[in-house]
C-alpha cells in the first residue's frame, strides 16, 4: 500500500499519506516519487481544503457557500505561484533541478496541516508547520541544503511583512494628515 495520495483510492491514500506525513515527514518526502501530473495533488489539496471551507461554511449558516468556491480557486492558484517560485529559487539558488509540478506536490502535501485552519487559534501554528514541511520536501525531495531551504522559505515572508509594515504606515500617515480614517474619502 503506498503512502503516497491516489485519487483511485481517495479515502484510503489520504488517510496514509496523513498518517506518514504526521509520522515522519523527512521520510515521507525523501521517498515520494517523482510527479507525472497535477491531478493527485490537486486531490490531495481540494480535500485539504475541503473541511475548513465546510466547517466555515457550516459556522456561517450557509452563507460563505457561494465564497467557497471562489476561495478554493484562489488557494489552488495561490499554491501553485508558490509551487512555481519555489522551483524557480531552488534552480537560481541551490543549483537544483525541481520542476514545478514537483514543487506543487510538496506543497499540497505541505498544507495537510490546513485540515485544522477552521481552529482560529492554531492558524499562526498550522502556518509554521507547513513551512515546516515545506522545508523538509525541499530538503529531502530537491537535495537542496538546510539554509538555503531555509532562506528560500523565509526570504519571502519577510519581505510580505515588511511590505505591510510599510503600507499600515502610509495608511497611518494619510490618516494623520486627513484627521481620522473615517474623514478620507478614498473614491
Amino acid at each position: 500500500m503506498s503512502d503516497y495520495f491516489e485519487s483511485a483510492r481517495p479515502v484510503e491514500s489520504f488517510a496514509a499519506a496523513l498518517r506518514h506525513l504526521a509520522v515522519s515527514p523527512g521520510i515521507f518526502f525523501a521517498q515520494m516519487p517523482r510527479a507525472t501530473g497535477y491531478s493527485n495533488a490537486v486531490w490531495f489539496l481540494s480535500i485539504t481544503l475541503a473541511v475548513p471551507l465546510f466547517v466555515w461554511t457550516m459556522m456561517s449558516l450557509g452563507m460563505a457557500l457561494f465564497l467557497a468556491p471562489l476561495l478554493w480557486l484562489v488557494m489552488l492558484a495561490g499554491t501553485w505561484l508558490w509551487a512555481w517560485y519555489l522551483g524557480w529559487a531552488v534552480r537560481l539558488f541551490a543549483g537544483r533541478e525541481l520542476s514545478t509540478v514537483d514543487a506543487f506536490h510538496i506543497c499540497a502535501y505541505a498544507n495537510a496541516p490546513a485540515l485544522l485552519a477552521w481552529v482560529p487559534v492554531l492558524n499562526v501554528v498550522i502556518g509554521i508547520w507547513s513551512l515546516i514541511l515545506e522545508w523538509f520536501g525541499l530538503t529531502r525531495y530537491a537535495g537542496i541544503g538546510s539554509g538555503t531551504a531555509l532562506l528560500i522559505l523565509i526570504v519571502p515572508m519577510i519581505v510580505l511583512m515588511l511590505s505591510v509594515a510599510v503600507l499600515a504606515i502610509l495608511v497611518g500617515m494619510l490618516a494623520t494628515q486627513h484627521g481620522t480614517l473615517h474623514d478620507m474619502q478614498m473614491f
